[in-house]
């Protein structure tokens, strides 16, 4: 090294100068850069998952980009439920999309007490579990588990069929649901549903644990986020207002006048919605609403129904396992749930045959074991069993959906009629609506009859995401081979090697 020479000559010392000053430069522009995102929210997001198909919809990203509102989702559900995954992957891309999305879990079996917060909050019931509340200015919407799921078709007729057969999920519509909930909240115009009254119906008010209904009233209110009317007929200058878009019968015990029954039946024509509970003990009482519910395909004949299999000590109530193909129960029949009617009628769909070609189509959703039974031979409140009309050891259905003006099963236009029948009203009553979940689902069979009834027509372009399941089925033996190599193969493997390495080094 020559000592003479300076260590920084003046041409290095402005080259480090100028790199410092265009370092510091970047440096600036990329922080500054960085902070521009971040106030602007611009997102780039790369899903690597191999589950991933398909974007959102067009209509889902253009109700997230008009959210003004801050919109509160609230995940009441079990970490281990195999839809966990899929809502909140859906759920995180709508907060990806709009900054007014806040997202909070609650696992309810780790803390209980946040779970039954919730429920209070939001008057969910007891037994509220796996489900989704929406929460905008004071509103809020539910989306429960049994709404989420779409299931092989084959499986669920093999499965009818007798045959034993798993059903495969096939599709998950949580977007379906989340923008319906999200378009309901952005909407200022609730939906409107008419109670009727003036009939003996069931108090819709009460609390009487038998005959009140004033938790099912909470379930329209607060899960449906609906707003309930009452609504009276008998006089002439009382119409069904335009904007209702459910009307409720729950229970008449004492006949409906034939005005009545003509503005419920251009309700019903013009794309009405309705449900229908038949009170057991007006079996003997027509109501009129029996030669109106023909001309739409469902026959409620003066008769109980029984089930010698699946009864409590009563005899008299029926716990009903059997769905039918119905989309309204696939959920229930997808999870092994039940029904519990305390006192049922028979409600049966009348066969196509009988009917003209352009009758609704009518299904049935609800039926008796194969050992069940009806009783025509009613009596001052007394009902038999009548050899010579009754129907014995066969399937009896409970409750009947009718669909008129749309495609069975899809989501629904305006001008397409549904009606659902009931032969229990005393199923919806408040003891019998929050039996325990593991007893009976008539909540959630509550809450997916008038979610059907209510399909939402600005979500029909939105379908189910296809869903992609692998599963490894292993017998018994081979479980506790795969248990042993774990536990002891792979660590005594490791253990030999270590093993052996220090007897090398030890040689």
């Amino acid at each position: 090294m020559n000592p003479s020479r300076t260590s920084f000559e003046p041409g290095r010392r402005l080259r480090t100068t100028l790199n410092v000053i265009i370092s510091a430069a970047a440096l600036l522009v990329i922080v500054s850069l960085l902070n521009f995102l971040a106030v602007t929210r611009k997102v780039w997001r790369i899903d690597l998952s191999s589950a991933r198909s398909e974007p959102l919809s067009t209509l889902t990203q253009q109700i997230l980009a008009a959210q003004t509102n801050q919109v509160k989702v609230t995940v009441l559900f079990d970490p281990d439920n195999d839809l966990y995954p899929h809502v909140m992957a859906m759920l995180r891309e709508y907060a990806a999309l709009s900054p007014f999305i806040q997202i909070r879990t609650l696992d309810y079996l780790r803390d209980p007490s946040s779970g039954m917060m919730a429920s209070k909050q939001y008057q969910l019931g007891a037994g509220a579990r796996d489900l989704i509340v929406f929460e905008s200015d004071g509103r809020h919407r539910v989306v429960t588990s049994g709404e989420l799921s779409v299931y092989n078709p084959d499986d669920t007729r093999s499965l009818m069929s007798g045959e034993e057969r798993e059903i495969r999920r096939t599709g998950f519509s949580g977007e379906y649901h989340f923008t319906a909930a999200l378009a309901a909240l952005q909407d200022a115009a609730q939906t409107k549903a008419y109670y009727l009254l003036g009939h003996g119906e069931h108090p819709p008010d009460s609390q009487d644990k038998a005959v009140g209904y004033s938790a099912f009233m909470e379930l329209l209110k607060g899960q449906k986020n609906l707003t309930v009317e009452t609504l009276r007929l008998a006089a002439a200058t009382n119409q069904i207002p335009a904007d209702a878009q459910l009307l409720i019968l729950a229970g008449p015990t004492s006949p409906l006048l034939p005005n009545e029954l003509a503005k419920i039946e251009a309700y019903l024509q013009r794309g009405g919605r309705m449900l229908v509970l038949l009170h057991p003990y007006a079996v003997e009482k027509p109501s009129g609403l029996e030669d109106l519910l023909k001309r739409w395909g469902i026959v409620a004949p003066p008769a109980y129904a029984g089930d010698e299999q699946f009864s409590s000590y009563t005899k008299l109530d029926v716990i009903s396992k059997n769905f039918d193909q119905h989309p309204l129960v696939t959920p229930l029949r997808r999870s092994g749930g039940a029904v519990y009617f305390p006192l049922p009628r028979v409600v049966a769909a009348i066969p196509p045959n009988q009917m003209p070609a352009d009758a609704p189509k009518a299904d049935v959703l609800v039926k008796t074991s194969s050992g069940g039974f009806t009783r025509s031979n009613v009596q001052g409140g007394n009902a038999a069993f009548d050899p010579a009309v009754d129907i014995k050891g066969d399937e009896i259905p409970l409750a009947v959906a009718v669909e008129k003006g749309g495609v069975s099963g899809v989501a629904a236009s305006r001008g397409t009629t549904r009606i659902v029948v009931i032969g229990d009203s005393t199923m919806m009553g408040n003891e019998t609506l929050d039996k325990p979940q593991d007893l009976a689902g008539n909540r959630d069979f509550a809450n997916l009859t008038v979610g059907w009834l209510l399909d939402r027509p600005q979500s029909l372009a939105i379908g189910p995401r296809k869903i992609r399941e692998y599963r490894l089925t292993l017998t018994a033996r081979e479980q506790q081979v795969m248990r042993w190599t774990l536990l002891v193969g792979l660590p005594g493997t490791i253990l030999m090697m270590g093993l052996v390495v220090w007897f090398r080094r030890r040689s």
